[in-house]
């Protein structure tokens, strides 16, 4: 046969030796431990069948209870030292979350905008879970801080206009991008909920009713927070899970109809694909573990490996059905894709187990996660495939799917393009692969979790709001040991303490800081404008000059809870709120961490800072580095398996080269667009890996098949370019099928995910069918005996 003719069933049955059709003892060229072994899996094929679907029936119930672990804190080691000093913050200043609803009105200074106020913290303050509420309505005028009587009340009584008071709110740095914005217009409503051990109200609930308040207002009302933007990624990753494994079912069940057009070859993969998430799952319940936030891909990636190992299974079976029936046909079929199977679920379980030595807890859990329902999807196929396909009567011959001899055309003209012409495709590859990883030296990871989100998704639109009209988009905490309230030396630490306050405005990004002087200067008065009532002048001036040590004894008899949110006087512990507005780059929101603590760590050696932003900052930053452990680690196991599958190192490495290169140049792709990676974009490396490496296994496993038969190198691609080349276009349809559905998400990361490893599966592909032969013959070349048999 021509070398560069690709072969016809008539053509394989012909170079069968000695082929009688139907012969049901052929040894299939394979060890007879191998066939003994493949010979009992169908011999018991009804066993297997039914202890897989019974396995499945009695592992759905655990499946069903899997949920997701909402905790920011699970997202870190409990070794983090940036962890340690935020439960230490939330231990000492309380553990209550607080969301921020804001609005605007353009007669917020006045009776009527106050008493709008008063009546919206009102509703706020009623929704259960809500622990109480802070707001301007709650408020004591500046110029009269020891006066119980409200803003709304002053206006009403005309001790001051509306004018003066708005200077005064603004003027006060208490209020000022706190709870009023700077021209006077936007206000603010601290919402502080109650601890989820103190309510039965689930926190998705609390913010839920806060929404539809906010939404009832008759102007623009928004909601954001800490606890809201937690909220909104766990609820997109739910509605994700269900909309996104119905999708990809769907979409599974249509691609593999169109391909194979057989019932059995319908819906075997899916008995598989579910077989595998059903064990899957439940194996995480009982083990203890739940769901993170990168966890949504779980049910289209099990999905996409397990229809795409079986697109490979039913190519061979087609084949040897040309000569075979089913049952001698099924003992080929596993004795040839069986092994290459196996290599392939252990490497892309290997690109998944590398995730494990990630600092990020969600892609740690992620990577096991995936471990484990990948090697559920081999048991899965070997307990399914025999019994589904074998079982009763009727046709079992999947048919040719719609375009095979187009892609049969295109393999062969690829093939003798190849052979033809390698050194041009060879420099075209490495002037791409050389300048577009140039690019991955310009990956930055998305600064803002909020780049999570859809740009008109609520969250994202309310910190706009909230960032535009008050200025604020986070903030930290500085905690700082001090002396005892009573030792004088508290006094001079007060005065350190206003010191670094001084000093924090000088950093870039810095937009305020809040403490203990700040309720001292509010409380004392000394530069705004005077009471005029004559009672409240005595009282103010009988604390103007007090010392802070005697200050704060004053104000904590009159607001324990104000003083206990900045000073805990059973540690002596203060803490300073730092106020923060954006800066572009996730360096330099580092950079300016850094500069906070080094003023603060300058007067006070055990200065540290605490904050859920600080928690997410540092996960920002280590996925870049991360990306690159994992990955390398990745290959480092990958080359393992490889060498340990074909027992030879130097295919182990010729077998990396097609799948890295494509990786590399998505990656760098990304540097030179400007896009950023996120927690999910940070696992393609190594998912991307574990799974393209698949395609050369089975073409390797084929080539060197066809070798040790007595076929010639020319000869031995060409089977392998005509028999697994449509096999992995055919896999590869089903995987892009696949990864698509993750585009219909709601969280970003998911939706580039999805699109990132698609672009990379079809590298893959064509560096398989172009670049893989290509080093073959170079190798056969130099090395002969390197490639086979």
């Amino acid at each position: 046969m021509d070398a560069q003719q690709l072969p016809s069933d008539s053509d394989l049955s012909a170079s069968t030796a000695d082929n009688p059709r139907n012969r049901a003892d052929d040894n299939f060229d394979v060890s007879p431990g191998l066939l003994a072994g493949v010979s009992q899996l169908i011999r018991f094929r009804w066993l297997l069948l039914i202890g897989s679907l019974l396995l499945g029936g009695l592992a759905l119930p655990y499946s069903l209870s899997l949920q997701f672990d909402r905790s920011l804190e699970r997202l870190f080691h409990q070794s983090d030292p940036r962890l340690t000093n935020y439960l230490e913050s939330k231990e000492i200043f309380g553990a209550q979350e607080t969301c921020v609803v804001a609005y605007s009105d353009p007669d917020l200074i006045s009776v009527d905008g106050l008493d709008r106020l008063e009546q919206f913290s009102k509703q706020l303050a009623d929704v259960p879970g809500v622990d109480s509420i802070m707001s301007l309505a709650g408020m004591r005028r500046p110029s009269a801080p020891l006066s119980d009587v409200s803003l709304k009340e002053v206006l009403a009584s005309g001790a001051a206009t509306a004018d003066d008071l708005r200077k005064e709110l603004i003027g006060s740095d208490l209020y000022l991008n706190r709870l009023i914005s700077p021209d006077g217009q936007t206000t603010a409503v601290v919402v502080t909920l109650k601890l989820l051990e103190d309510t039965d109200q689930p926190r998705a609930q609390t913010i839920k009713r806060l929404r539809e308040i906010a939404d009832q207002y008759p102007g623009e009302a928004l909601v954001a927070g800490g606890p809201v933007l937690v909220d909104d990624v766990f609820s997109h990753l739910e509605n994700d899970g269900q909309k996104l494994g119905i999708y990809s079912t769907l979409v599974m069940t249509l691609v593999i109809a169109i391909m194979f057009r057989n019932l059995r070859w319908m819906f075997m993969p899916l008995i598989v694909v579910h077989l595998a998430l059903i064990w899957t799952k439940a194996s995480m319940v009982i083990a203890g573990m739940k769901l993170s936030m990168v966890s949504s891909p779980l049910v289209a990636l099990v999905t996409v490996i397990g229809v795409g190992t079986v697109v490979h299974f039913a190519i061979r079976y087609r084949e040897y059905r040309s000569w075979l029936d089913p049952q001698a046909a099924m003992r080929g079929t596993l004795a040839h894709v069986g092994p290459a199977t196996a290599w392939t679920i252990l490497t892309t379980m290997g690109g998944f187990f590398s995730l494990m030595v990630s600092r990020i807890v969600p892609v740690q859990s992620f990577g096991l996660m995936m471990g484990i329902g990948t090697l559920f999807v081999l048991v899965a196929i070997l307990g399914v495939i025999s019994g589904a396909v074998l079982i009763g009567g009727g046709s079992s011959d999947p048919q040719r799917a719609p375009g095979e001899k187009k892609a049969a055309v295109l393999l062969q003209w690829l093939n003798r393009a190849v052979e033809r012409y390698p050194w041009l495709f060879a420099t075209v590859g490495l002037v791409m692969l050389g300048f577009l990883t140039i690019g991955t030296t310009r990956l930055e990871s998305a600064t803002d979790f909020t780049d999570n989100f859809h740009e008109d998704s609520p969250i994202v639109q309310s910190y706009k709001f909230i960032s535009e009209r008050l200025g604020a988009t986070g903030g930290f905490d500085l905690i700082i040991d001090g002396p005892s309230a009573s030792d004088p030396k508290f006094d001079d630490f007060i005065e350190q303490v206003r010191q670094i306050q001084r000093e924090l405005l000088q950093v870039e990004g810095v937009l305020g800081s809040m403490s203990l002087t700040d309720l001292f200067a509010f409380m004392q008065n000394k530069n705004g404008p005077q009471p005029t009532n004559l009672s409240e002048r005595f009282a103010q001036a009988a604390i103007a000059n007090l010392a802070p040590r005697y200050l704060l004894g004053q104000i904590d008899k009159r607001e324990p809870g104000l003083v206990s949110g900045f000073w805990n006087k059973d540690r002596n512990v203060l803490r300073i709120s730092v106020l923060t507005g954006d800066l572009e780059g996730n360096q330099a929101k580092i950079d300016r961490l850094n500069a906070v603590e080094a003023i603060g760590l300058k007067y006070f050696p055990g200065a540290r800072s605490a904050g859920s932003e600080i928690l997410i900052m540092f996960l920002v930053s280590s996925m870049l580095s991360d990306q690159w452990i994992t990955f390398g680690v990745a290959v480092l196991l990958i080359f393992v398996m490889l060498s340990l599958s074909f027992r030879s190192p130097v295919l182990g490495v010729l077998a990396l080269i097609p799948n890295a290169s494509p990786i590399l140049i998505v990656i760098g792709s990304m540097g030179w667009l400007g896009l950023k990676m996120n927690m999910a974009t940070a696992m393609l490396a190594s998912v991307s890996m574990g799974l393209a490496v698949d395609f050369s296994i089975h073409y390797l496993y084929r080539f060197r098949h066809e070798l040790k038969s007595g076929a010639d190198f020319n000869t031995a691609i060409g089977q392998a370019h005509g028999s697994v080349g449509l096999a992995i276009m055919l896999a590869n349809l089903a995987l892009i099928a696949g990864f698509m559905v993750l585009t219909l998400s709601n969280f970003v990361p998911t939706v580039q995910f999805g699109y990132l490893v698609t672009i990379v599966m079809l590298g893959g592909l064509a560096a398989n069918l172009v670049v893989l032969p290509i080093l073959l013959r170079a190798l056969y070349r130099i090395w002969p005996s390197a490639v086979g048999p």
